[in-house]
C-alpha cells in the first residue's frame, strides 16, 4: 500500500499530543486522534455565560509548564477563589476555618475525633517532608525531579501509612484520594501525600481554573493545527524503520514520517507501539488505570447563594466523593451577583464501581438526590445535569511505581513517548512530557535537515 509521507506524526489528540503537535506547528506534523473529538478527559461545554467541566477542571501555578502553555496560547487561568477544603459529614457542611480545626467541628464520635487528629497530624508532616523533596533544584530536568518524587515513600501504600482508622476517619480520607481514580490499599503512600500537597499549596499547587471550562485550552491548541488535526483516525501499529517510523491506520493508507510522537494511554501505547523493548512494554503493562463518572449541573439561581465563596467539597458518604464549583471563578470581584452556575460531581474507583450497574438516567437521579441532601438550596434551580463515564479514566502510581520510570523513559528515538501515565502531576505530567518529546522531535528532524 502507498503511504502518505509527513515529517512528525503525532499519535493521541489528547492535551499530550496536542501539546507536542502545537510546538511542532511550523513543521510538517499531522495529529492522529481514534475518537471522533479532541481533548481526551479534558472536556467542557460553554452554557452562555457558564459552562459544564468534565474533567481538568484545575491547572498548575504561572511558573509551571501548564501554566507557561496557557499564556502563550492566550487562555485566561485564574487563582480559583474561595475555599479549596471543605466536608459535607452526616449533615454538616464545615467550610470556614482552618483544616487542622475540622476534627472538632465535624460531627464524629469521640474515637473518631482523636482518630483524625493522629492521623491528620502525621500527614501534615509528611506533606512538609514532601514539598522539600519536590521542590525544584537549579539545573535539574523535569523528568529528574518526577523520578525523586515517584520514590518519596514508594515502600508502601497509603492505607499502611494512614494505618488502621474508623470507617467515617477512612471515608474521609477515601473520598480525597479516590479522586486519582485508585483506592488508598493500592495508591503509593508518596503519590497519596503528594495528593494532599497539591490541594493544600495555593501557589504551586492545582489551584488555577480556566475561564470557559477546560475546553478553551483544547480549542486553542487545535485553532493553528486547523485541518492536520485528524479525528476518528485509529492507528492500529507505530514501527520504527531505517528511515524514521510507519504507522498503519485502520482503513486508510500508512503514514511514514522521520518521527512519531505516541501520546495515547499507556496499555494503548504497549499494543500500537512495536518491538518495544520486554522491560517496557512490562512497564506499560504495569500502570494501573481506575474508572470514573462525572456528574455536570447547570443552575440558573440569580442572587447570591451559600456556596459562592466554596471550589471543593467533600461528600464521603454520598454516591459521588468530591463536588467542585466549577464557576465560582466568576464570583471573584463581582459587583453584583450574576445569574447561573455549575457543579461538578466526581465518582472514582469504588464510588465509580458502585454505579456501573446503573444506565446514565438513573446516575442522574442518584446525583441530584445527593446534590439537593449536601446543598438543599440547590433544588429548584438545577436547569441541566450531563453525565460522562470513563471506564479507563485516570491512571495512578501502585506501590513500587519508581522502579518503572526508567524503562518508561528509555529512549526509543525515532519514538517518543507522552502522557499523564509518565508521571504524578496530571495534565502537567502531560504538558512537561509533551513538551520534551517535542523538543527530541525537533533535534532529530533539524539534524536530518542538515544532513
Amino acid at each position: 500500500m502507498t503511504a502518505e509521507r509527513q515529517e512528525v506524526v503525532v499519535v493521541g489528540g489528547g492535551i499530550a499530543g496536542l501539546t507536542a503537535a502545537y510546538a511542532l506547528r511550523d513543521r510538517d506534523v499531522v495529529v492522529l486522534e481514534a475518537d471522533g473529538r479532541v481533548g481526551g478527559r479534558i472536556q467542557s461545554e460553554p452554557r452562555g455565560e457558564n459552562w459544564l467541566n468534565f474533567g481538568a477542571h484545575v491547572f498548575g501555578s504561572e511558573s509551571s509548564s501548564s501554566g507557561q502553555l496557557l499564556r502563550a496560547l492566550g487562555v485566561r487561568a485564574e487563582a480559583v477563589p474561595g475555599r479549596l477544603a471543605a466536608v459535607s459529614l452526616n449533615g454538616k457542611l464545615v467550610s470556614r476555618g482552618p483544616v487542622e480545626s475540622f476534627p472538632f467541628r465535624l460531627p464524629l464520635p469521640l474515637r473518631s475525633r482523636l482518630a483524625l487528629v493522629r492521623a491528620g497530624v502525621r500527614l501534615r508532616l509528611a506533606v512538609r517532608e514532601y514539598a522539600k523533596v519536590a521542590a525544584p533544584r537549579e539545573g535539574e530536568t523535569p523528568a529528574v525531579r518526577q523520578q525523586r518524587m515517584l520514590e518519596f515513600m514508594d515502600d508502601r501504600s497509603f492505607a499502611e501509612f494512614a494505618g488502621t482508622l474508623p470507617e467515617d476517619v477512612d471515608l474521609l480520607f477515601r473520598s480525597t484520594l479516590t479522586r486519582s481514580s485508585g483506592e488508598p490499599e493500592e495508591l503509593a503512600a508518596g503519590y497519596g501525600v503528594g495528593y494532599f500537597h497539591l490541594v493544600w499549596d495555593r501557589k504551586g499547587g492545582l489551584s488555577r481554573t480556566v475561564v470557559g471550562g477546560s475546553g478553551v485550552v483544547i480549542d486553542a491548541l487545535t485553532a493553528p493545527l486547523g485541518d492536520r488535526v485528524r479525528r476518528s483516525s485509529r492507528v492500529t501499529s507505530v514501527e520504527r524503520t531505517p528511515a524514521g517510523v510507519r504507522v498503519e491506520i485502520e482503513g486508510a493508507e500508512p503514514i511514514e514520517a522521520k518521527a512519531a510522537i505516541v501520546a495515547t494511554p499507556a496499555y494503548v501505547t504497549r499494543e500500537i507501539v512495536t518491538d518495544l523493548p520486554a522491560q517496557t512494554a512490562d512497564a506499560l503493562a504495569a500502570i494501573p488505570y481506575g474508572p470514573y463518572v462525572v456528574g455536570a449541573f447547570l443552575t440558573g439561581e440569580t442572587t447570591p447563594m451559600p456556596w459562592d465563596d466554596l471550589y471543593a467539597l467533600a461528600t464521603p458518604k454520598r454516591s459521588f466523593s468530591m463536588l467542585f464549583n466549577t464557576t465560582n471563578v466568576r464570583r471573584a470581584g463581582e459587583v453584583s451577583r450574576a445569574p447561573g452556575g455549575s457543579f461538578m460531581v466526581y465518582a472514582a474507583a469504588g464510588f465509580a464501581r458502585r454505579l456501573a450497574h446503573l444506565d446514565d438516567a438513573a446516575i442522574r437521579d442518584v446525583f441530584l438526590a445527593d446534590l439537593y441532601a449536601v446543598l438543599p438550596e440547590t433544588r429548584g434551580i438545577v436547569e441541566e445535569v450531563v453525565v460522562r463515564r470513563w471506564e479507563k479514566g485516570l491512571p495512578f502510581p501502585r506501590v513500587g511505581r519508581a522502579a518503572l520510570q526508567a524503562e518508561l523513559t528509555r529512549s526509543l528515538a525515532p519514538v517518543w513517548l507522552a502522557g499523564d501515565y509518565l508521571g504524578t502531576w496530571y495534565t502537567e505530567t502531560a504538558v512537561q512530557t509533551a513538551s520534551a518529546a517535542a523538543s527530541g522531535v525537533r533535534a532529530l528532524v533539524t539534524q536530518s535537515d542538515r544532513g
